[in-house]
């Protein structure tokens, strides 16, 4: 996300506008000093419970930096921050919804939430939704789909690349034999994440004879219960426990395939990091997961929450590594084409453009 902002920053700069990054709490310094040589002025505005003081700190903001535009992220469509952002006047509003989640309310409870997202996204220009997914769903709480603009996320295409000589280091240094397929998982261990069924999809493989080993990396509140899953189906194993990874890549690179179990995923950064790095995807038919990944030509999808489904997903690429190979060139290629930072950027800016 940070490369975005630094890209789109740059881009805003060389048109000749000037930007202002406001962040809830202070960046490294390391961070900051990139932003700031991209030619963005950094603020910081704590959100918290004081709402008071942070109406004042955007009035602050936004007067010393003449803002005329706010692009308004990380924070769910109700919340108070595009109607503090109109009263301070400034007109000209972008939202953008990242966050996973399906409408199942009836009768009275959605027309309530309804209502609600009426008044709260009323001061909103634009409407960015980061997959087609999410907009489907903001148009079922009652958001005209014309306000609304699917850009997905992107990755930096520079950094998620393939590397021939991965696979080969990660095999020594966990000892993978040389026929086992190595699949990867970077999650939060949550339940719309659905980790449980990699853990059981793993457990089929082994009992249907595919030698395969699963890294999952991630932590979160499931943890102690997939380990204790894992014994009780015997993959301990085939599943290694790589805790939270700030940086995926040596992961995704040296992997034969990577897979993402998500119900109701909105946006997945890691769906383009790993198809940056040449990867055919096994995931859910749920969510952003099916707008990423051509079925049969990037990846395979299939059932969620269907341990069977997976395992007879990754036991048909472990069969064959050419068609790997083959789908690993294809999802690099349609990274490039559709799921890039500067795909990102020139989306956004023309987004922009059009709120004015």
């Amino acid at each position: 996300m940070e490369e975005i902002n630094l890209r789109l920053t740059g881009s805003l700069t060389a048109l000749g506008l000037r930007s202002v990054l406001v962040y809830a709490a202070p960046l490294p310094p390391e961070l900051e000093q990139r932003m700031r040589q991209g030619g963005a002025a950094i603020e910081v505005a704590p959100y918290g419970r004081d709402r008071a003081r942070f109406y004042r700190d955007l009035g602050r903001i936004f007067r010393a930096h003449s803002v005329t535009m706010a692009h308004v992220c990380f924070f769910d469509y109700y919340s108070l921050v595009p109607w503090l952002t109109r009263l301070q006047g400034v007109r000209r509003i972008v939202y953008e919804e990242l966050n996973s989640g399906m409408l199942n309310a009836t009768s009275w409870r959605r027309q309530l939430i309804q209502l609600r997202t009426a008044v709260t996204t009323w001061p909103m220009t634009r409407i960015i939704a980061v997959s087609d997914f999410v907009k489907q769903d903001l148009i079922r709480r009652g958001i005209a789909g014309r306000r609304i603009v699917v850009r997905h996320l992107g990755s930096d295409e520079k950094r998620f690349v393939p590397d021939p000589g991965a696979r080969a280091r990660w095999a020594a240094r966990y000892s993978v034999q040389p026929d086992e397929l190595i699949m990867s998982s970077v999650t939060l261990l949550r339940p719309f994440k659905s980790p449980e069924t990699l853990v059981q999809a793993s457990a089929l493989l082994a009992k249907r004879g595919v030698p395969a080993r699963l890294f999952l990396a991630g932590d979160g509140a499931m943890l102690d219960g997939l380990k204790a899953m894992s014994r009780e189906l015997g993959t301990q194993d085939r599943i290694h426990w790589l805790g939270f990874c700030r940086d995926p890549v040596e992961l995704m690179q040296s992997s034969d395939v990577f897979l993402l179990a998500s119900v109701a995923e909105a946006g997945g950064f890691v769906l383009s990091e790993a198809m940056g790095c040449g990867l055919p995807i096994v995931g859910s038919r749920s969510g952003v997961i099916g707008e990423c990944v051509a079925d049969g030509r990037t990846g395979l999808l299939a059932t969620p929450r269907d341990p069977a489904s997976f395992a007879d997903a990754i036991e048909k690429l472990a069969a064959d590594p050419p068609l790997r190979a083959a789908m690993g060139r294809e999802a690099r290629a349609r990274m490039l084409e559709r799921f890039t930072v500067d795909t990102n950027v020139r989306a956004t800016l023309a987004i922009y453009a059009a709120a004015c």
